[in-house]
């Protein structure tokens, strides 16, 4: 039995209360945002913000900033997945983190097979510039954005818990797991590859499965399904 009546034990339901408050209103927000550009988009009211931020996009294309902008998408496809996915599992399953693990899989794959479900239902084709990587399928919402926030930002989230346990200062990976993922949305519509309001949309609802995917690991540890492993 909890003793609710503990200093420890209120404090931990008022964190707990704050948290998922936090979780609701930014979940809300991004939903708002990607209702709004998806009633735009369907009454054709998207050029007008498209072409505004693609031109200033545009506008700072350099040959070395291609360069860099080519790495970040890059950081965005299937085989780095894979790839980063792989590891991430081994490291968990080490440690006997399976619900960790099994989170991990659902961040991602969901958030993969809902873009491919979003994608196939508005069919919006791509900028109708020169692409300067190879690209395929519509264009809204941004895979590249969706599932980055998804795949890098659940990645990000067990390893600011670990630091958060461990006592370690963990903001760095606020702050870097944040630019990383900008950068790769960004990139989409520095390529020419999609429109701004794609990558906006992408990180909406990506953003807000990633909001559901968190909450729902923390609801597994709190059940006491998760085993603690130092």
């Amino acid at each position: 039995m909890i003793d609710l009546n503990t200093t420890k034990t209120k404090k931990a339901l008022e964190k707990i209360s704050l948290e998922l408050m936090i979780g609701i209103i930014a979940a809300l927000a991004l939903l708002g945002v990607f209702a709004k550009l998806t009633d735009e988009l369907l009454e054709n009211e998207l050029k007008g913000f498209d072409t505004f931020i693609s031109n200033i996009v545009y506008n700072l294309q350099t040959p070395w900033l291609t360069d860099i902008m080519i790495f970040m998408t890059h950081a965005g496809d299937t085989y780095t997945y894979v790839f980063l996915v792989i590891i991430v599992l081994i490291i968990l399953l080490r440690k006997s983190l399976k619900w960790e693990a099994l989170v991990l899989l659902i961040t991602i794959l969901g958030s993969w097979g809902m873009n491919t479900f979003l994608k196939g239902s508005f069919e919006r084709e791509r900028p109708r510039l020169e692409h300067l990587v190879e690209v395929g399928g519509y264009s809204f919402p941004s895979g590249h954005a969706m599932v980055s926030i998804a795949a890098y930002g659940i990645m990000a989230h067990l390893l600011i818990q670990y630091l958060r346990k461990s006592g370690k200062p963990y903001w760095p990976i606020v702050l870097l797991a944040g630019l990383w993922i900008f950068l790769i949305g960004f990139s989409r519509i520095y390529l020419h590859v999609h429109y701004p309001s794609d990558v906006i949309a992408g990180f909406s609802a990506g953003g807000v499965w990633l909001l559901a995917c968190m909450y729902a690991l923390s609801l597994l540890n709190r059940s006491g399904g998760h085993r603690k492993v130092n």
